[in-house]
């Protein structure tokens, strides 16, 4: 094996990662040679060195420690949505899945657990597994319940407090100080620790230790925070065998795509968006979303969207199904209740509906292809000043739009809007009046009709008073003074849009 700085580790040779503390440098994680050797989490390096004088070491790496159980983590939810990864004590780091109505999709706790083990040991990972009623209490006996090498599912109730009170106080996940004084009282199980008064504990301890027995006895609840969102729209397709080709990935989008859409039929809904999850064999999970500017439940029109991701992937090298792909998800994170579609009977409107439904296709498909954030629309930004009253915003992104401005004073716009108002030099009769004649890009202009001022304040000498003028020759254009007749000496002129 090859840790993330480099060091080599053998998993035959007793392994461990160090880190330095208080009292010297400690033990925190070890594989199984350096366990059966009678090494173990916290021990000092000396001692261990003493007992194992070619152990393998290396310093400890908390941040990528906690980078890849988020991503071992992800990878679990192959099981359940409900997982977290948690962080312990002396690299005690554990997964929590809530499996409450999971279970029976792998044929009971006791065959689910044994998968769990069986695909984690698959991957180089020294694996325990036990269930209980609560968080607190399967931590317990995973670790150090003889029988949770291969899968616990223990029993509820007084048999599950018996079970846990044959458990070393390691078990309540308590700092090493805390688990020291225990056993230095007599205190070496959780069964003894539990027959002390409560009260006297707390007094002695402080209240994590009466919290952590009753966590680990079932008395009491736990919250786990799930790695990722919980979507309740999934659809989860398990495979005899793994896959390792495109045309084989792109079969199986298919089919998780039509039982996506068959499901949000069940709720007259549709989706915006869809997120094909790809579990690897080997512990990684691929993600590849795709979107739609409307919510809609076509198996056909997803199938394409969710196959030109896959073949947009694999073009740009990005899709690497390592020894293959075993579990197919197809996730709707973001859906919409449809209502029902009128046809108009008229054949203008009718192929104005077709034109903009073969619209969106095409703005679908290029999203799957280029990237849903690259294929962009102009959205209303509730903003006076004209060049700030839009923004580009992805065609997936359809939220619901509010009109910011009155309809009348919406129709005044000019249809084009240079990107920057540009510098023009004009003549008015009066000061505060339109101009006459002006001089743009070289070429001069004679104003014919003038409508204005449509003033818009945007602080100071910055105030504009916008004209929508006509020339001679029967053009328009929307120009613009910059800066109030008596507040600035100098007033500037800007065309800022075109009616074509």
């Amino acid at each position: 094996m090859l840790k993330g700085d480099g060091t080599r580790f053998s998993r035959a040779k007793p392994c461990a990662t160090v880190a330095r503390s208080a009292g010297g440098i400690r033990l925190i994680a070890l594989n199984r040679a350096a366990q059966e050797a009678g090494l173990s989490s916290g021990m000092m390096l000396a001692g261990a060195k003493a007992l194992v004088p070619d152990i393998c070491v290396a310093d400890s790496d908390p941040v990528g420690e906690g980078d890849d159980l988020t991503a071992l983590a992800r990878w679990a939810m192959r099981w359940s949505p409900y997982c977290s990864p948690v962080k312990g004590l002396e690299g005690t780091h554990a997964l929590f899945l809530d499996i409450t109505g999971c279970a029976h999709l792998f044929g009971g706790e006791a065959a689910m657990l044994a998968d769990m083990v069986i695909k984690m040991r698959a991957l180089g990972l020294i694996a325990r597994a036990a269930c209980a009623a609560t968080p607190g209490a399967a931590f317990a006996l995973a670790r150090f319940a003889p029988e949770a090498r291969h899968g616990l599912s223990a029993p509820d109730g007084a048999a599950l407090r018996a079970l846990v009170g044959a458990l070393p106080v390691e078990a309540l996940r308590l700092p090493s100080g805390t688990t020291t004084g225990l056993r230095a009282l007599g205190l070496k199980t959780i069964g003894q620790v539990a027959t002390q008064s409560s009260a006297a504990l707390a007094r002695r301890f402080g209240i994590d230790l009466v919290r952590a027995l009753d966590r680990a006895r079932g008395l009491e609840e736990e919250a786990i925070d799930p790695v990722a969102e919980i979507i309740p729209r999934r659809i989860r397709l398990r495979l005899a065998e793994p896959l390792m080709t495109r045309h084989g990935l792109e079969l199986a989008g298919a089919k998780a795509a039509g039982e996506m859409c068959t499901l949000l039929d069940s709720y007259n809904e549709g989706a915006r968006r869809l997120v094909l999850n790809l579990y690897r064999v080997d512990g990684v999970v691929l993600q590849l979303v795709g979107g739609s500017g409307r919510a809609h439940r076509d198996a056909v029109l997803w199938t394409k969207v969710l196959c030109e991701r896959i073949e947009a992937e694999a073009n740009g090298a990005g899709l690497d199904l390592g020894f293959g792909v075993d579990l197919v998800e197809v996730c709707a994170p973001v859906v919409e209740v449809l209502e029902g579609q009128v046809m108009d009977l008229d054949p203008v409107a009718a192929a104005a509906l077709a034109s903009a439904d073969a619209l969106h296709r095409l703005a679908d498909r290029l999203s799957a292809r280029l990237g849903v954030g690259r294929v962009t629309r102009m959205e209303a930004v509730a903003h006076w000043v004209p060049e700030q009253a839009v923004r580009q915003v992805a065609v997936a992104d359809r939220r619901p739009q509010v009109s910011h401005f009155p309809e009348a004073l919406a129709a005044r716009r000019p249809a084009l809007l240079l990107e920057r108002a540009e510098p023009i030099d004009a003549i008015a009769e009066v000061p505060d009046g339109p101009p006459r004649l002006f001089r743009w890009r070289a070429l001069a202009f004679k104003v014919a009709c003038a409508e204005g001022p449509e003033r818009i304040a945007c602080g100071e000498a910055h105030d504009r008073d916008y004209y929508r003028i006509e020339t001679s020759e029967g053009r328009r254009f929307w120009l613009y003074r910059q800066g109030l007749p008596g507040k600035v000496d100098h007033p500037k002129w800007y065309v800022h849009g075109s009616a074509a």
